[in-house]
């Protein structure tokens, strides 16, 4: 187990880490970076983020022992919210942008986003990551003053971390139903209109601009796959950290880690989807596999 656990944590961080590089590097060459590529960057560095708070929480054991002071224990989890919660919105904004780019409406509401798509991916990202914030020091405010509220003289520090953790279980229904379903839809939205948009758009191809449709029907089979697998991979880590919560409440500790080990591959995965997705990012793997086989 331990193994498969440090095979799943290796690859997230060697993914992620990667397109966080690449993108790094490209943004110092050219001084700028583009919406799609801002996305992607932030992704790669809250995945790895996300990789490294699963971990703790597969050894959550040991980590008691070290945040046997409920404020560290308080501020961990509060970290543990905002890594998972600007995970799923920045996934989201990413399937919004890929369906704002090759969907074709007449609509003054997708007219309205496609024009300001590129300038309001850096606020989606920012406030993504301000709302976060603000969630979790939300939950974490209401868990304190439980905690003060329930605070007696003979209460021990143990009994008080116990105390915290049963809050922080119930803290994780609200952020289950806030911080996930909200972007989950958007995702699946956005799949919807992008499967509609290329069937449609099959549907239309004649065979005097064959060449011209072609290209087209490309970009959208390629938008199609890249937002479908995000939703395929959203629901799966959506419908296993639902699974989590109600083994933890349940106490059913192998069943949980078990959970929390197979959510590992997400990171890695998502990693690869924007990888294949992106033609910069595709060619540059595609050498360095080369002259690594060579």
């Amino acid at each position: 187990m331990l193994a498969s656990v440090a095979d799943f944590v290796f690859c997230g961080l060697l993914s992620n880490g990667f397109i966080t590089a690449v993108i790094i590097m490209e943004w110092a060459k050219s001084r700028s970076l583009a919406a799609c590529e801002q996305l992607l960057l932030s992704l790669g560095v809250s995945n790895i983020f996300a990789t490294i708070v699963l971990s703790l929480n597969l050894f959550y054991l040991n980590v008691k022992i070290i945040f046997s002071n409920t404020f560290i224990l308080l501020v961990y989890h509060s970290f543990c919210y905002v890594v998972v919660f600007i995970r799923y919105w920045l996934t989201a904004w990413l399937c919004v942008f890929y369906c704002v780019k090759i969907l074709n409406s007449t609509h003054s509401f997708f007219l309205w986003w496609k024009m300001r798509i590129s300038r309001l991916v850096p606020r989606l990202i920012v406030g993504s990551c301000v709302i976060s914030f603000l969630v979790s020091f939300f939950i974490a405010l209401t868990i304190s003053i439980q905690l003060q509220s329930n605070k007696t003289a003979n209460i021990t520090n143990t009994t008080e971390v116990r105390k915290m953790e049963e809050l922080s279980k119930n803290a994780n229904i609200f952020f289950l139903i806030i911080g996930s379903t909200c972007p989950l839809l958007i995702v699946f939205f956005c799949s919807v209109l992008v499967v509609a948009s290329l069937c449609r758009h099959a549907c239309k191809m004649t065979s005097e601009e064959s060449n011209l449709r072609n290209l087209q029907t490309e970009a959208h089979v390629k938008a199609a796959r890249t937002v479908l697998s995000l939703l395929v991979l959203y629901i799966s880590f959506y419908m296993l950290q639902t699974l989590g919560s109600v083994l933890e409440f349940q106490k059913n500790l192998i069943s949980f880690l078990m959970c929390f080990i197979v959510m590992l591959i997400y990171a890695p995965v998502q990693a690869a989807i924007l990888v294949l997705s992106n033609p910069k990012l595709k060619q540059i793997a595609s050498r360095m596999l080369s002259r690594a086989k060579s």
